[in-house]
């Protein structure tokens, strides 16, 4: 499918393209002591990525408090960013005579009277009065860098001092002074801003954003959503919405800290690889070739999130998926694929590397390829954790707002994904879980629903596995297993609210589990994903391999039909079992009147004790 696109032009995005200090160094294959398998090791790329988890996993920590003064804070910290992109707005002393470029290096001295770095924050031009200096993190880590603007506990240690001057790359100096730690200190990236770059008018063309503008009817879904959480409010979407009203603190808390890597971070890393992409296109054919792609690289690092300086071991969508494979069996090691790296990153790693080495040759188109396949590859762990959590809140019975709240923000991360493939099912998929109906939620039409959109999202029942019975990974949990995989031993479930169905003995991983469609061989291309003008009306599926998978009809009809399938039919066979017992009650119940009438008939001792012998034997066969 093809998808008109706006151009992307920006100076300084042009321009960062000749910057000597975002040189990304050469990845390479080979796995570090962290079990990485890819090395993306400039200091800027380390920086950021560092930089990003700090702020993520500020806010997680704020949200975690579950009071009103810290919800507060992890608000202020979304909206301005603490700790990545962290830039300091300079008075000159004289105006500028000559352009800086973006991305120049330059010193001064700290607040404690350290020599620091910093890079130009964005391009300066002859005349300018002002400039803009981002800090670099320090050896020492990130705790160490100026952070101000969204921090409740602000750090200045490192911040420049309030009158100075800054040393240019040639050795030259320009003077400065006035400057405000509080008022002039800014970060160029926070998660609000990171939802809404996907609002830019230069995204407009981009295939991707438009199938979930198309949905929601708007670009700024994720900062929607979030901030509708924030206030506990209802979204006011043109489709998908979110009643957050029904939600306390804890349910909106946990939807908050997901949906910042689900929603925004996930969409952010794809458009800034586009952007790449467009930058490309926008040069010359005979000067397409490139020594840096600073734009993807910092894309992959958002992608990695903790490293370097940083420490710890809480990422971004990187450990995401690492998190994910470990419940399905698709990591690349250990007992049923559940220890080691996720498969999934494996799979991004190879389209990021793919990718940039096309920018590097000029090659747009098949870096636009790569693109898609890196953006299959980042959706597994987004329908895993839908999975995970339909499943935790059906089977284990595990119905806290925390857990309807994570299963809420990756039901509205995939939700115009499959919307694009099925319109039905997508409703089927939004009543089962959202905000509000997670207490009824059933693992088996959610499954279903989705599992017959894999093909035309591009992934394949490998990629996401089963649920893993962690006790014993080498098994699935009751009704856990991957499609294609149907055990007749596991019992069905009507969604919450009612009896709990004891589980049979764990299933054991089938030798050669069949696995459908198949995976795209090396260098063939994903379905696509269609857009807002290619949404088709319905989308054919395989004979379902059990009356619990959904079959697809025409959108008219198909979300009344899989209901009564996932819903109706096992309903249907509890209450057939119900009306079953009753019957049988009743005949027992009538025996027994006989047996009392035949004792005041004058019966001898000898029949009233048989017949007791009778009224007893059917008194424990009802029990």
């Amino acid at each position: 499918m093809t998808s008109s696109r706006q151009p992307f032009s920006s100076p300084s995005l042009l321009a960062v393209i000749g910057t000597a200090a975002l040189v990304l160094s050469s990845s390479n294959s080979t796995a570090n002591a962290q079990g990485q398998p890819y090395d993306y090791t400039s200091e800027h790329v380390v920086a950021r990525a560092s930089a990003i988890s700090k702020d993520f996993q500020s806010i997680g920590g704020f949200l975690a408090q579950q009071n009103g003064a810290d919800r507060q804070n992890a608000r202020a910290l979304y909206q301005l960013g603490a700790y990545c992109q962290s830039f300091a707005t300079l008075q000159l002393n004289t105006v500028l005579t000559e352009a800086i470029i973006q991305g120049a290096t330059v010193t001064g001295t700290s607040e404690s009277g350290a020599t620091i770095s910093g890079i130009l924050h964005s391009d300066a031009f002859p005349g300018d009065a002002t400039i803009e200096v981002m800090y670099l993190i320090p050896s020492d880590g990130i705790t160490k860098i100026c952070s101000v603007s969204g921090n409740p506990t602000p750090q200045y240690d490192q911040c420049f001092v309030t009158t100075g001057e800054i040393t240019l790359p040639d050795g030259s100096t320009l003077g400065y002074t006035g400057y405000d730690l509080d008022n002039d200190t800014a970060n160029g990236l926070s998660m609000q801003s990171m939802s809404s770059s996907i609002s830019g008018a230069a995204t407009q063309g981009y295939p991707r954003i438009g199938t979930f503008a198309a949905y929601y009817g708007t670009n700024k879904y994720a900062d929607q959503f979030i901030q509708a959480a924030f206030d506990k409010v209802d979204t006011s979407l043109l489709t998908g919405n979110a009643e957050f009203s029904k939600f306390t603190q804890f349910g909106t808390n946990k939807f908050i800290e997901v949906a910042t890597l689900t929603m925004s971070s996930w969409m952010h890393i794809i458009i800034k690889m586009q952007d790449a992409v467009e930058v490309c296109k926008s040069l010359p054919d005979g000067g397409k070739k490139v020594s840096e792609v600073p734009i993807w690289d910092n894309a992959v690092a958002t992608y990695r999130g903790m490293g370097g300086a940083a420490g710890g071991t809480m990422g971004q969508l990187y450990h995401l998926a690492n998190q994910y494979c470990a419940k399905f069996g698709t990591c690349q090691d250990g007992p049923g694929g559940t220890q080691g790296m996720a498969k999934a990153n494996e799979k991004a790693y190879i389209h990021f590397n793919s990718g940039k080495q096309d920018l590097l040759d000029g090659k747009c188109d098949l870096a636009e390829a790569a693109l898609d396949q890196a953006a299959v590859a980042m959706l597994i762990p987004l329908v895993q954790g839908l999975l995970y959590h339909a499943y935790e809140l059906d089977l284990f019975k595990e119905q806290r707002e925390v857990v309807q709240g994570e299963a809420a923000a990756f039901l509205h991360s995939v939700l115009p994904l499959v919307h694009s493939c099925s319109q039905g099912n997508a409703v089927m998929i939004y009543n089962q879980i959202k905000v509000g109906n997670g207490k009824m939620a059933s693992f088996e039409a959610i499954k279903s629903s989705i599992e017959g959109q894999y093909e035309c999202l591009g992934i394949t029942c490998e990629d996401i596995g089963g649920v893993r019975d962690l006790s014993d990974p080498t098994t699935y949990q009751n009704r856990g297993f991957p499609c294609g995989a149907f055990n007749p031993g596991d019992t069905p479930s009507v969604g919450g609210g009612g009896d709990v169905i004891p589980d049979p003995a764990p299933i054991p991983v089938p030798a050669a589990p069949i696995l459908v469609p198949t995976a795209p061989s090396p260098g063939q291309q994903p379905t696509p994903w269609p857009t807002q003008d290619e949404v088709p009306t319905s989308t054919p599926t395989d004979p379902p391999s059990s009356v619990y998978q959904l079959i697809e009809y025409d959108d008219a009809t198909e979300d009344g039909v899989t209901y009564a399938l996932a819903i109706g039919l096992p309903l249907l066979s509890v209450l057939a079992v119900a009306f079953v017992v009753f019957r049988t009650y009743m005949k027992k119940k009538d025996s027994g009147k006989e047996f009392d009438s035949g004792e005041t008939d004058g019966a001898s001792p000898d029949d009233e004790t048989q017949d007791d012998l009778k009224v007893e034997n059917l008194q424990g066969e009802m029990l």
